[in-house]
């Protein structure tokens, strides 16, 4: 019998020093709720309103450190952003404009690509401006197969800088831009510039034939990762000391980038204290361009000079102004088209904040005033795709953030 090593004895008991205490996730601090001034209250609301809604991930930072984090989903994967991914777009914009790739904003598309106006002389004038604010006036209408051959063949629906209208194929667009004007693909140069500085290594962006990136909305990043650059936005575009972000940028992409839709920046949502909703001449314009009956908008031309809290005011007014069979036909024209604006927003209140928001309710929020950044997520599921409405997106996200700190 082989004698046993001297490993292999009994040995007396040794103190064990405890595991240090786990005091940062992923390089940001971590902390309690209570002890970063969250209202317990407040809180248990947005956790509760989370699990109703199928969240997948919650994150929120207060005063840069993690106080609440959960992933009902087990893993801690990427998720596809949506829409919220057209606020990364933007940033591409500021820094091709740091590093004077692009000398402004106000610069015609048609520079770039000259074939661009072939198909509608009206396409020359369409700026990056107009890209970013959604008043290019270019047919929305997507075809992720080949972006560029889409934008080039597409026409407008309005006069360009005349109209505001949400639009999937300019932000797209956008990304083929920012590659030719950064001299490689839009989600190579945001790598090197942001997401790499801040060692952020999974984003990940879904591309069409050309490999584009899709700037509309198909950037998979993690929940945790999409926080982490909130809180470099709302540090002033600082990340551990580095500054990854232009300082002036944020600024002036968070401010209303158009009299047609105040609560819009350059592919970022405003969030104020108040909106004030109407009809507008140039409303009643663009609907006419776009098809609209004549007959119809005379009937609606006395709504210019009204001002509503709601947009359930103006359909009940708009109702009270045509015939049964007229409002039924303007609201089915407004609701198959492909974002066709319901109404305009007059006015707005105090800023407070400003999101990346996108389908399925994924939201990144930052309020300022209250040093918070919260994301939440949802994957996908079989009953999105079929559903008339959308499923359990979380619309009141942001107000709830809002009210955790009193």
């Amino acid at each position: 019998m082989l004698a046993a090593c001297k490993a292999d004895a009994p040995t007396a008991n040794v103190p064990v020093d405890p595991p240090a205490p786990i005091t940062d996730r992923e390089g940001i601090p971590l902390s309690t709720p209570a002890a970063e001034g969250i209202s317990d209250s407040a809180l248990k609301v947005l956790i509760a309103k989370s699990k109703a809604e199928q969240s997948d991930a919650v994150v929120i930072l207060r005063n840069g450190k993690v106080v609440y984090e959960y992933n009902y989903s087990v893993d801690n994967s990427p998720i596809v952003a949506m829409s919220a991914s057209k606020s990364f777009v933007a940033l591409a914009f500021g820094y091709l404009l740091a590093d004077r790739k692009l000398t402004s904003l106000d610069e015609p598309v048609v520079t770039q690509i000259p074939t661009f106006a072939d198909a509608d002389p009206r396409k020359a004038s369409i700026t990056y401006r107009h890209l970013l604010s959604h008043t290019s006036g270019l047919n929305p209408t997507r075809d992720a197969g080949d972006i560029e051959a889409n934008a080039i063949k597409s026409r407008t629906v309005f006069a360009p800088g005349t109209g505001w209208q949400y639009n999937n194929a300019g932000v797209d667009f956008l990304a083929v831009l920012a590659g030719r004007l950064a001299g490689r693909p839009m989600d190579s140069y945001l790598n090197e510039k942001l997401f790499l500085p801040m060692g952020i290594t999974t984003v990940n962006w879904r591309r069409d034939s050309r490999g584009v990136p899709l700037g509309a909305g198909e950037m998979l990043i993690r929940p945790l990762d999409l926080a982490k650059v909130g809180q470099a936005i709302l540090d002033g575009g600082q990340w551990q000391g580095k500054q990854v972000i232009p300082l002036d940028w944020m600024a002036t992409s968070t401010a209303a980038s158009t009299t047609f839709a105040p609560d819009h920046g350059f592919l970022w949502w405003r969030l104020v204290d108040y909106t004030a909703f109407g009809v507008t001449s140039d409303l009643l314009t663009q609907w006419r361009s776009m098809g609209a009956p004549d007959s119809t908008m005379a009937k609606l031309q006395p709504l210019v000079a009204e001002s509503y809290t709601a947009p359930n005011a103006i359909y009940a007014a708009m109702a009270a102004r045509l015939t049964a069979a007229e409002y039924a036909a303007h609201m089915n024209w407004l609701a198959v088209g492909d974002h066709i604006p319901y109404y305009r927003v007059l006015r707005t209140g105090r800023s407070v904040g400003f999101a990346a928001l996108g389908w399925l309710g994924q939201n990144l929020t930052i309020i300022p005033e209250k040093q918070l950044v919260a994301v939440r997520m949802r994957r996908a599921i079989a009953a999105d795709y079929t559903s008339p409405t959308e499923l359990n997106g979380y619309p009141a996200f942001s107000v709830d953030v809002f009210r955790l700190v009193p």
